[in-house]
């Protein structure tokens, strides 16, 4: 175990050297032990605040310190007190007291500020998850009496003495459980980088604001910040400036060598992404490992393909190996660093088509659905598709044709036959996977769909109003899901490229037509990307199924349609058939009022929408420059059209 210890007397100046020299200790002790709930970037910091406030800022008598830095005197009324002048065991009582007297530190604890970046512990294997999900199953103070047992190696008299040091109740039950814990799992698994919160790996908080500012500093701080991360959030009142941690962090020798995750993993682990995908191939390509990590590495740019909002730089350690082998005519390494994918191709016979080429797409914040499958090899001959170890069915259907069922797909390994791909140009047909997911996580069913990345696009619904009040996205599965689907399909190939995570064909409001011409809808398709930005469009869609729908509004790069941007409004032209021109608009819920305005921006005539829906007859000039407004019930603002393309 850790025990590199040099343990200085009692005394402030010790002490201080004390925290120095132990600070990531102390730290991966207050990590470990502190409740799950919230994200890892908020324990991350929250773990750094309580070692950083272990030290004495009040004074130091002869026989050992007053107070602790920062840290309120009742934190040690019951302490213990120092252990024969052991000034690490008194920055780790301080350390055990504040994650257990948790009734009240988040209300008075001053966490370390980072802007504009999430720091998270760079990820480990099996055996990792498997021990995060036991510990989340703890009490805090089961929790901190396993830390205690297995990383710092203590006996049972001894941590029963720290917890009870702490004033906590219910030791006895909490030391049984910690030692059962021991028992089924090795305790030097709590040294590995999964739980490590002074090496971390970063993506930004809000990527479109931070790319339009200095996005180039912004990448190089965060590959800084990985390894100096003490220099950034240094030890509070010892007077270091981190340049011990930084030696520590250069000296900490050799990267990892890449991880192959069990086949089971993902059966224990709370979390399902790509970080519990297995290992898998053929098993005759396993030299490719290197030279793909040195792609990686090296980003030759004749080589190197790097996706939308992925991060530049070399791989984060440690690496996971997700396949290797042989496929299609050529080699094939799929690896994930815990932040991006990274599809190492190399052709038997590379072509200009066809060329030796590292794909590096993001992948942090996966789930179920978005980590359910990714494409590992796309020829003339059609997609080969790697589905995630928790699907269990795959089958393939026409978006176009959604009265035809879907085809099931053959699996081996993991790795689907050669299925369509969509056309290089029209849409004509347009392909998605159906996927189903093992009953042990839900059993649900969804489908994803290539645009042209790594990963393939989650597709989602949302039924107009009157048929889900709750307006909530559900998964493409059904009938009524398929026929949506094909009225927009053909909006998909403008999005091809832009490594769209999902996409939602959200039926916002439906609206008789004039003259009895049946029931139209209003869609907005919004695709989010993996980087956090996403884009939206209003169609109008005519009430035959088979009428192409018409693009009636776009937004490049926003939040209308998203979860933050839930009030739209649209509009079309409509002429009806004995010759009258209509303006059509339509708004979410909280439009009320529709407002006509001329071509100068000036309201000529406003009418109520009670069911957010308006038709108003144009004549004349307005026939052609007339524009609608949606008014909403809070207070009476306005709310325009995206981009409006009014046609029809």
């Amino acid at each position: 175990m850790l025990d590199d210890r040099d343990r200085p007397a009692g005394g402030r100046e010790d002490l201080e050297a004390a925290l120095v020299l132990h600070y990531s200790r102390l730290v991966r002790i207050a990590y470990l032990a502190l409740p799950p709930e919230g994200d890892r970037h908020g324990r991350v910091l929250a773990a750094h605040a309580i070692a950083q406030r272990s030290l004495s800022g009040r004074g130091a008598g002869p026989a050992g310190p007053a107070g602790l830095l920062g840290l309120p005197g009742r934190w040690l009324r019951r302490s213990s007190g120092p252990a024969d002048g052991d000034s690490y065991a008194t920055l780790r009582q301080a350390v055990v007291n504040a994650v257990l007297r948790r009734t009240w530190w988040p209300r008075s604890l001053h966490q370390p500020y980072v802007w504009g970046l999430r720091l998270f512990p760079l990820g480990g294997g099996s055996q990792e998850l498997e021990v995060d999900a036991a510990l989340r199953g703890l009490s805090v103070t089961a929790r901190m009496a396993y830390v205690l047992l297995a990383l710092e190696d203590l006996g049972a008299d001894e941590v029963a003495g720290l917890l009870s040091g702490a004033g906590v109740r219910g030791v006895p039950a909490a030391m049984e459980t910690a030692q059962r814990l021991l028992a089924e799992h090795p305790a030097d698994v709590l040294e590995s980088s999964e739980f490590d919160p002074c090496t971390l790996r970063t993506r930004p908080a809000d990527v479109s604001r931070r790319r339009r500012q200095a996005r180039g500093a912004a990448l190089a701080g965060a590959a800084a910040l990985a390894l100096v991360l003490a220099v950034v959030i240094g030890v509070s009142g010892s007077g270091s400036t981190g340049a011990d941690a930084a030696a520590d962090a250069a000296s900490a020798g050799p990267a990892h060598a890449p991880i192959q995750v069990d086949d089971s993993a993902w059966q224990q682990s709370p979390r399902l992404d790509f970080g519990v995908w297995p290992a898998r191939g053929d098993g005759t390509s396993s030299a490719a490992v290197g030279p793909a990590l040195d792609a990686w590495t090296t980003q030759h740019p004749d080589v190197l393909k790097l996706g939308p909002g992925a991060a530049a730089g070399p791989p984060l350690q440690p690496v996971h190996v997700l396949w290797n082998g042989q496929l299609d005519g050529a080699t094939v390494v799929l690896l994930f660093d815990s932040t991006r994918l990274a599809r190492y191709t190399l052709p038997d016979a590379p072509t200009a088509d066809d060329p030796v080429r590292l794909d590096v797409v993001r992948a942090d914040d996966s789930d179920l659905t978005s980590a359910g499958a990714v494409v590992l090899r796309s020829t003339d001959a059609g997609d080969r598709w790697l589905v995630a170890p928790w699907v269990d069915g795959v089958s393939v259907r026409d978006l176009r044709t959604p009265a035809v069922a879907a085809s099931p797909a053959t699996i081996s390994d993991g790795v689907t036959d050669a299925l369509p791909r969509p056309p290089a140009s029209g849409c004509g047909s347009w392909p998605a996977l159906q996927l189903h997911a093992s009953a042990t996580v839900g059993g649900q069913t969804f489908a994803l769909t290539d645009l042209g990345g790594v990963t393939g696009t989650h597709l989602l619904y949302t039924a107009p109003p009157k048929g889900d009040p709750t307006q909530t996205p559900r998964e493409v599965a059904t009938p009524d899901t398929y026929g949506a689907e094909s009225r927009v399909a053909c909006d998909l190939p403008a999005l091809q490229g832009q490594d769209v995570k999902q996409i939602d064909t959200w039926v916002f409001a439906q609206q008789p037509l004039p003259e009895s011409q049946g029931l139209a809808s209003w869609v907005c398709l919004r695709a989010d990307q993996w980087s956090g930005s996403g884009s939206a469009a209003s169609e109008f869609l005519p009430p035959s199924a088979q009428a192409p729908a018409t693009v009636t509004g776009t937004e490049a790069n926003g939040r209308t349609c998203s979860a933050l941007g839930q009030n739209v409004v649209a509009q079309a032209r409509w002429r009806a058939p004995d010759g009258k021109v209509y303006l059509l608009v339509a708004g979410t819920r909280h439009v009320v009022k529709v407002a006509v305005a001329d071509a100068a921006g000036n309201v000529r005539q406003t009418v109520a929408a009670p069911e957010h829906t308006a038709a108003v007859v144009l004549t004349g000039a307005a026939a052609t420059t007339g524009s609608g407004l949606g008014i909403l019930d809070a207070g009476g603002g306005q709310l325009r059209p995206m981009d409006s393309q009014p046609g029809g």
